[in-house]
């Protein structure tokens, strides 16, 4: 089974996913007493979702060894569970208490008053900069495949991160490119490792986790993914769309 691993923070000041981000790496192993925000949320999480109900399974990892604490909570969620309309709950909870919840893994803050904060499209790499990992991949345009319904694009950039993502229609690649900037929960990422000619992958979305691998050859980068249960095992092989 996989988490989903979401922060309620007590931060008013912060307004951006960036300023989340540092703002949780400094904090959330605070030792301190839950702020009054956060200790009337817990207490409201808790009444929603209780960890002890066995006719719930949305809790990956209770709160016995990850206790409320200063200004951030730490929610570990089953990934499989936590779909959309639970997102929505929490957030109409957070709100209730004036505590902002933030997704790292989107990289996407959901401010107190309604509001989102995401993270900027993907930028066009600057002159001179890289255009390709030593595997072969490319970062200056996208990786695209026709299904049977629709199109499925790949994006990959030079820090070590793959978006992906399926559309009912086709894109130009750079209307792709900037579309895996919304941090729309539909829109799958994670992290890759080069290999020869190859690449290996971790990604996340709200509806599941999966494994992806990918093979550079002259007609294209077949790529096999999968749940990471094993689950809906699927071949493609992408064309490259340059910028």
């Amino acid at each position: 089974m996989s988490e989903a691993t979401l922060y309620a923070m007590d931060a008013p000041r912060v307004k951006s996913a960036d300023a989340a981000a540092d703002f949780v790496e400094k904090w959330q192993d605070s030792t301190k007493a839950p702020t009054a925000r956060i200790a009337a949320f817990f207490e409201r999480l808790l009444q929603t979702w209780p960890t002890d109900d066995p006719g719930s399974a949305i809790w990956y990892e209770g709160f016995d060894h990850n206790p409320p604490a200063g200004q951030v909570l730490a929610m570990a969620f089953e990934l499989g569970k936590f779909d959309t309309e639970r997102l929505q709950q929490l957030r109409a909870m957070a709100q209730a208490h004036g505590v902002h919840i933030f997704d790292p893994e989107g990289h996407v803050l959901y401010l107190a008053n309604g509001s989102e904060a995401r993270a900027p499209s993907l930028a066009t790499p600057e002159p001179g900069a890289p255009v390709q990992c030593p595997s072969g991949v490319r970062f200056d345009g996208v990786y695209e495949t026709k299904r049977e319904k629709g199109w499925t694009y790949l994006c990959f950039t030079a820090d070590g991160k793959i978006f992906w993502q399926s559309t009912g229609g086709r894109f130009q690649a750079r209307a792709a490119m900037e579309s895996f900037g919304t941090g729309d929960s539909f829109i799958v990422k994670g992290t890759y490792k080069p290999g020869d000619n190859a690449f290996s992958a971790r990604l996340k979305a709200s509806f599941g986790a999966f494994k992806m691998n990918g093979v550079l050859k002259e007609d294209g980068l077949h790529v096999h993914s999968e749940r990471t249960n094993g689950s809906y095992p699927f071949d493609s092989v992408y064309t490259f769309l340059p910028l």
